[in-house]
């Protein structure tokens, strides 16, 4: 029987960073040096980067140039592309929790029928990729039609209409693809009688005070956009409105990566969403191991959930999640062909090889497990990969057990606000892992 041990620092919430925190200075330098290296091995133009780590706050660094003359700063906006699907899928769902629509709708319920798409395929279908739907990006002259008018403002009816021939039978397989992500912004906007970006807007953005964040051609841009390089041609001089209209909701947000790293904290962290929906969040499927906007991937020896984005005219954007420390990295950069996720890889390396003063090292076969969300109002979720669990107990400080459970969800909303230690026993392994109420 193995036990492991992890005794994490408390989780400092979002509204703390900016004062209450200072990062430690050992671990910045490396980040940045990362950040540094890593552009002029790789020749990208621009980085920006930001990390969160519990106990530390938050770190923001940037390297490299916006164009010659103007250097990457950190509150510039950079197209966050595929990643703007995580918005949409936390959408779909929190309209699933005020009970407008169910995750098991058929499209028929919402939309009109259109060629090529199965009006049964169900919306948590499109969430996890596998409608089996082809993807509007790989038809071909998709590209070539969007740059022939670049001023052009594409509506989500007009991009479906390019969809090809079904690439297999809803529910069969596995496949990603964009033209799920604009189905679902659709299925919002009909559901509620209100723009994708007003929902946006109204459910994420303003309630978290993400106020560089944007849906571009929609929004109105505040603040100072960095210039995208394609191929090593500045292509700031080309209007966007094509591009940007045609992703919508599978692409055409821009953020900072603070506020990227931000959004991503508070979702993890129960700020978001109920446990059920955070349950469908990261309830992964098919030869992807997608959920709803995420992948569950093994990255040195971590699960991590993380998600990418790329898109034509220059930007590249990586986000993960560390659900053995709970860390966040995100990093976009100003360049396409880039390197964004070799850069967040590199930098969870640094985040693994910390160790702060009072914290125990945690062994690699934590990543086994992982309690969600952490701190917590009440509810918990308790994820194994790879074992089958058979108890979970809380205890107190002193040892004393107050309770015990024999699934992966539970409440402690009855126990007072503070700090326990959750033990996990598995068919062969025993988890010990602080949990804090608040």
């Amino acid at each position: 029987m193995k036990i492991f041990l992890s005794y994490l620092t408390t989780v400092i919430i979002l509204t703390q960073y900016s004062n209450a925190q200072t990062f430690d200075v050992t671990l910045a330098t490396k980040l940045q040096t990362t950040i540094d290296s890593m552009k002029i091995a790789n020749n990208i133009k621009g980085i920006s980067a930001s990390v969160i780590y519990p106990g530390q706050g938050m770190w923001k660094g940037v390297t490299g140039d916006s164009y010659s003359g103007l250097s990457i700063t950190s509150d510039m906006e950079f197209g966050i592309a595929s990643n703007t699907k995580l918005f949409t899928g936390v959408i779909a769902l929190k309209l699933a929790q005020s009970g407008l629509i169910s995750l098991d709708d058929s499209l028929h319920n919402w939309l009109p029928t259109f060629a090529n798409v199965d009006s049964n395929i169900t919306i948590r279908q499109l969430l996890n990729h596998t409608s089996g739907l082809a993807d509007v990006n790989s038809v071909i002259g998709y590209s070539d039609s969007i740059l022939l008018n670049p001023y052009k403002i594409y509506t989500p009816s007009q991009v479906i209409t390019w969809v090809g021939t079904p690439l297999f039978p809803a529910g069969t397989s596995w496949s990603y693809s964009n033209t799920n992500y604009l189905l679902a912004a659709m299925i919002a906007e009909t559901s509620t009688g209100q723009s994708y970006g007003k929902i946006l807007h109204d459910s994420i953005l303003t309630p978290l005070q993400l106020d560089s964040t944007f849906l571009d051609v929609y929004d109105s841009i505040i603040g100072t956009i960095s210039h995208p390089w394609q191929v090593g041609v500045d292509k700031n001089s080309t209007p966007r409105k094509a591009l940007n209209s045609a992703a919508w909701s599978a692409g055409g947000m821009y953020s900072t990566s603070s506020e990227m790293a931000q959004w991503y904290w508070a979702l993890m962290n129960g700020q978001v969403l109920n446990l059920n929906s955070f349950n469908e969040l990261t309830t992964f499927v098919g030869s992807g191991n997608y959920s709803i906007g995420l992948y569950e991937t093994s990255i040195l020896g971590r699960i991590i959930w993380q998600h990418g984005g790329t898109i034509w005219g220059g930007y590249n954007s990586s986000m993960m999640y560390d659900t053995t420390t709970h860390a966040v990295i995100c990093v976009l950069t100003n360049q396409n062909p880039a390197q964004a996720f070799l850069v967040a890889k590199q930098m969870l390396q640094n985040i693994i090889s910390f160790n702060p003063v009072g914290v125990n090292e945690i062994s690699p076969t934590q990543k086994n497990l992982a309690i969600v969300p952490n701190p917590t109002s009440g509810n918990v979720h308790v994820k194994i990969v790879g074992e089958k669990l058979q108890s979970i107990k809380v205890y107190n400080l002193t040892g004393e057990l107050l309770l015990e459970h024999f699934t992966n969800d539970f409440s402690i909303a009855n126990l007072p606000n503070g700090i326990y230690f959750i033990n996990t026993q598995t068919t062969e392994s025993t988890f010990i892992n602080k949990l804090i109420k608040q």
